[in-house]
């Protein structure tokens, strides 16, 4: 079964980079475009494909059958596929209304590491994703700049900062197959008014989500940001939230976010010009007597751009009390914000967690990027899960990206989580988890 699904990603990725042979031009021509007018309006098919191959050693620290009762965990493949249509028409006072509808076919062959398709063998999903509509204000606020006012409603995604509140309201898995790729991301129903003029901007939302097991969460609020040009922003959304689950029905949701490189700002020496800080700070304040949840993270990172590979060095400190609700993160980049690529997408969930991460990205050619990460995970509380050691497991992460083309990309990934005691204490194994993925990406 391994074999088959290797040789047919090699198949199918060899010959999805054929076209690189094609001129510039070309190759950065949408061929599923066809309407197109001078004044910017077009009518295109969207078409997409993630196809993944993934491969797992003592999966759940040697425990699989214990944690996922009497499952194992070894080899499974999953596929997403994505057809839709898009399109944008121009109005002649530079107003332009826009729109896209796309269907999802995902596909899960074998059980996954969570085992969330476990009684059901392999599963498909068949169902629309995407469905919106939205307008643009062109020049019609005059001095506040083109675009000023962007509304939009319909099944969306509504995103703020890095992803680490709000990225994805929808979710995969279980029935909807496709547990790592996610196929159905988009809320239930979103409408959002987007605002933009000079450093400023802001958006007004309301979201409902549309979990695979349903909770009936509805979220309003707002989000505000300023940049100051490229050296610094500061941001932070508010949202009310409403839901059939307890711990979530009226929480409130403060946000604050930034990033700096202050040096920069202030024209220090060009040696420390380079250095960012990010952070950012949420509480979730809860009715009923219930606890407060916290979750934070605060990262430093230098890069190099002026020397061969150009490296880049982060570290990140990040946390989260046993009572903090992800809510509806999702990954913007490796390591945000699912933290290691088994612990962080298998195991723990930015709750009750405290986490180290060291990360080094180079490029050595420039279709070629590749990142080593470091992760020292702890528990926030060890008595919430039960156990008496903080000290939960480490995890190392090898991630290769290869961008073929402006269509295809491919990504190799190697993982090594190491179990402390409290991982050991907790599910019972004391193996070293291995994990191997190798996946496909087309976007059309």
């Amino acid at each position: 079964m391994r074999k088959t699904y290797s040789t047919a990603l090699f198949m199918l990725t060899t010959a999805l980079a054929l076209p690189t042979a094609l001129p510039a031009a070309e190759e950065d021509a949408n061929p599923l475009r066809f309407y197109e007018n001078a004044n910017g309006s077009y009518l295109q098919l969207a078409l997409g494909l993630d196809l993944a191959f993934f491969s797992q050693g003592n999966a759940w620290y040697g425990n699989d059958k214990g944690v996922l009762g009497g499952q194992t965990v070894g080899s499974w493949s999953e596929s997403v596929i994505r057809s839709g249509l898009e399109g944008r028409y121009v109005l002649p006072n530079t107003q332009s209304l826009y729109g896209r509808i796309d269907l999802v076919l995902a596909n899960t062959f074998g059980i996954d590491a969570d085992g969330t398709n476990d009684g059901m063998g392999d599963v498909n999903w068949l169902g629309i994703d995407n469905a919106y509509a939205g307008w643009r204000s062109g020049t019609l606020f005059g001095s506040l700049g083109e675009d000023f006012l962007d509304i939009s409603f319909g099944r969306q995604i509504y995103t703020t900062g890095t992803g680490f509140l709000f990225c994805s309201e929808g979710s995969a898995g279980f029935r909807r197959a496709a547990y790592y790729l996610g196929g159905r991301n988009s809320a239930d129903y979103a409408a959002i008014a987007r605002m933009k003029s000079g450093a400023w901007s802001g958006d007004l939302f309301y979201f409902e989500d549309n979990d695979v097991i349903p909770v009936d969460t509805r979220a309003g609020g707002g989000t505000l940001e300023y940049a100051f040009a490229d050296k610094a922003t500061l941001g932070g959304s508010f949202a009310s939230i409403e839901s059939d689950r307890p711990d979530r029905d009226g929480m409130r949701v403060f946000d604050l976010r930034g990033s700096v490189k202050p040096f920069a700002l202030m024209n220090g020496p060009m040696v420390l010009r380079p250095f960012t800080f990010d952070g950012e700070f949420v509480r979730e304040e809860r009715d009923h007597g219930l606890d407060a949840g916290v979750g934070w993270y605060a990262a430093i990172s230098y890069q190099w751009s002026e020397i061969p590979w150009k490296p880049k060095l982060t570290y990140r400190y990040a946390s989260f009390n046993e009572h903090y609700d992800t809510l509806f993160y999702s990954a913007t980049d490796w390591g945000s914000w699912f933290q290691g690529e088994i612990t962080g997408e298998y195991d723990l969930f930015n709750t009750n967690l405290d986490s180290h991460m060291i990360r080094l990205k180079i490029q050595p050619v420039e279709p070629l990027t590749l990142n080593l990460f470091y992760y020292r995970f702890s528990l926030y509380n060890p008595a919430y899960f039960g156990v008496q050691d903080s000290h939960y497991a480490d995890e190392w992460n090898l991630i290769a990206d290869w961008t073929v083309n402006s269509h295809l990309s491919l990504s190799l990934v190697g993982a090594l989580a190491i179990p402390a005691s409290g991982a050991t204490a907790r599910l019972g194994g004391d193996e070293n988890w291995t994990a191997t993925m190798v996946m496909a990406t087309v976007r059309y």
